[in-house]
């Protein structure tokens, strides 16, 4: 499966982590399996993975997406989620998505790195240790 996602629960973070080519039906079903998890409730935070990805997804993708999470910002009340996108073609269109989902409850922001990403969710813990941990 190109994709994972779970919940680390003492952190009350929510973690999807992308493999291999993205699509927007892959991204899709992630925002409809995250809140399906055990343990979802409002309010956890998510980190999204895409260092080890790569995607033919569109602008038209994204604005398709947008659209859709309609569906679950409300399950995910006031938050925020780290999305992590080193390459440039996802790192713009998690931008164009960050943008055109700036009125949503979820208040996502996009980073190259996941030093970069430090400190943002607040977590109390650097990025990079909490990526490791999802793994395990």
């Amino acid at each position: 499966m190109p994709h994972s996602v779970k919940i680390i629960e003492d952190l009350g973070v929510v973690m999807a982590r992308f493999r291999s080519e993205v699509s927007y039906e892959e991204v899709r079903n992630v925002l409809d399996e995250a809140v399906q998890l055990p343990g979802f409730r409002p309010h956890l935070k998510a980190i999204i993975d895409f260092r080890n990805a790569t995607t033919h997804a569109t602008g038209t993708d994204v604005h398709k997406l947008a659209l859709y999470a309609q569906n679950t910002d409300l399950a995910w009340g006031d938050t925020k989620w780290a999305v992590i996108a080193p390459s440039d073609l996802i790192y713009g269109l998690s931008r164009m998505y960050s943008a055109l989902t700036s009125g949503y409850e979820v208040t996502t922001r996009v980073f190259r790195s996941a030093e970069e990403a430090d400190d943002w969710l607040g977590l109390g813990m650097e990025m990079e240790e909490i990526l490791a941990r999802a793994v395990a």
